[in-house]
């Protein structure tokens, strides 16, 4: 039984919620604040933080969200950076969907090179660099996997990985928004 009730966009196996693109790449294509699109003006929010990000995709995602599902992400590449707008999207949407807050259960125990930056996406790295923790909260259920941006898709697939080596019944992977 799917994750994710009605969603219909899918690419390489993980739902997308919406297109991406880079304040740096707009800016170099002659835009500017006045032309930046919606959807990603609002993951840069959920990257800084901001209430009304987390509550734009929150409202957004619940009600696709199966009741009952532990809602993990993917952790930040640098394991002093916790508790940021991801996270506080998964204590959100699991509070609204009826779910599990499972955003702890991924843990990075070495910092990597920021991917935006150029740092290596193979998923290797981040099967090297994080751990399965606090497994109670997703063995033997099913795992709604999210990441606020997805390039590859590596990141998402290693965290999948993890969680069902660790003893999640099974993983489906979210981004909200794809580059």
């Amino acid at each position: 039984m799917p994750i994710l009730k009605g969603h219909k966009d899918y690419k390489g196996g993980i739902a997308i919620f919406g297109a991406y693109v880079p304040w740096t790449v707009h800016k170099a294509k002659g835009g500017d604040s006045t032309n930046y699109d919606a959807h990603s003006a609002r993951i840069l929010d959920l990257k800084d933080d901001k209430r009304a990000a987390i509550t734009h995709f929150r409202d957004m995602i619940a009600p696709k969200i199966r009741p009952g599902v532990a809602i993990a992400i993917v952790p930040s590449h640098d394991p002093a950076k916790t508790g940021g707008g991801l996270s506080q999207l998964a204590a959100a949407l699991a509070s609204k969907a009826g779910c599990i807050d499972a955003s702890g259960c991924l843990v990075r125990k070495e910092k990597v090179m920021k991917l935006a930056r150029g740092g290596p996406r193979d998923i290797s790295v981040h099967t090297k660099s994080i751990d399965a923790a606090k497994t109670g909260l997703f063995r033997g259920r099913d795992v709604l996997l999210i990441d606020d941006v997805a390039k590859t898709g590596n990141s998402l697939a290693a965290c999948k990985e993890i969680l069902l080596k660790a003893g999640a019944r099974s993983v489906d992977c979210v981004a909200i928004g794809k580059t």
